[in-house]
């Protein structure tokens, strides 16, 4: 989950257009994309310490990525594609189509999209270039990614609506990169509320839901989260997220913005799994931006638990955007 600051990209459709400056090829084309390399290390308290250069598939989140998308816009019609790039050895995740969605605008801010997109849910966006960390709190474990299908959106000024059918809530045979891309055994849906009506206030409130094998395996998650920027400098954050049948999570946020050039991110999590376990996580991110294009991004973060074990992670990121 803009390049906006604020992390909730994954609650939004339009996050993979409005987190990059789009560059114009003429009055109906534009793309967009991103470049993000890292180096990191994870030290378990008992195990062998692991340490990637430009490779992903780090520790909760992909660190190293390139991603390309073209959007384009005639009327009320717009389409948006992207791809995806991560270069993680073995997996079946390494490049795909990412993005690809159609968009229809009625006015009087009612949208109707098909297509594959992200969903609705997580506070935390999808994307590495709009993290303010390397890696994910652990409110992800519930966060759906991408899938296929239909929504409905309305805008108005305060609030805003939306309600998806899709082909499955978690990702299928490609991991995140979609769906179970069958409509024939079982649907998905989400529905989301963000209300936007107090000044530098977002509340965001949205469920998803599958029955995914004639009711003997159902899905239902609920996703809460808030977010304040009391100054300019300092927005503050918090998420919580439950899955029946798998467990529940918190995510609590801080960052502070010292001048232009540096800021710095702090972030508790935790989850606590139905079938037992449980985990916390803190993490400290500082930032420094060096232009709107290129910044650089630290992460120190500290795990303990039952789930993910005991460990320290130290991460530095190269950031390019365009």
């Amino acid at each position: 989950m803009n390049i906006r600051f604020t992390l909730a990209a994954a609650a939004s459709l339009a996050a993979s257009l409005t987190a990059l400056a789009d560059v114009k090829v003429n009055d109906h084309l534009s793309i967009n994309g991103y470049a993000v390399g890292s180096w990191t290390r994870t030290n378990p308290d008992n195990g062998k310490s692991s340490e990637t250069f430009l490779k992903s598939n780090t520790f909760i989140g992909n660190t190293d990525a390139v991603k390309m998308g073209v959007l384009a816009a005639s009327g009320p019609v717009s389409a948006y594609g992207s791809i995806l790039y991560i270069p993680s050895a073995g997996s079946t995740n390494e490049a795909g189509l990412l993005d690809a969605y159609a968009t229809y605008d009625f006015g009087s801010g009612v949208k109707l999209t098909g297509g594959k997109f992200l969903s609705y849910l997580g506070y935390e966006a999808f994307d590495a270039v709009n993290m303010a960390q390397l890696t994910y709190g652990y409110t992800i474990f519930a966060v759906p990614a991408y899938h296929s299908g239909a929504r409905l959106d309305y805008t108005g000024k305060t609030f805003t609506a939306g309600l998806a059918v899709v082909d499955s809530i978690f990702s299928g045979r490609k991991g995140f990169f979609e769906g179970d891309r069958e409509f024939s055994d079982d649907l998905g849906l989400e529905a989301i509320f963000t209300y936007t009506g107090m000044k530098d206030v977002t509340v965001f409130a949205g469920i998803a839901s599958e029955n995914t094998d004639k009711s003997t395996n159902e899905v239902f998650i609920f996703n809460l989260w808030a977010s304040y920027a009391i100054t300019p400098k300092v927005t503050i954050a918090g998420e919580f997220i439950t899955q029946d049948d798998g467990g529940d999570g918190w995510l609590a946020f801080l960052s502070y913005k010292f001048d232009s050039k540096f800021s710095t991110a702090f972030r508790i999590s935790t989850d606590r799994r139905d079938a037992g376990g449980s985990d916390q996580k803190y993490t400290v991110a500082p930032t420094f931006t060096v232009s709107p294009n290129l910044s650089f991004r630290g992460e120190f973060s500290l795990g303990r638990g039952d789930n993910y074990g005991d460990y320290k992670f130290f991460g530095v990121q190269a950031v390019l955007k365009f």
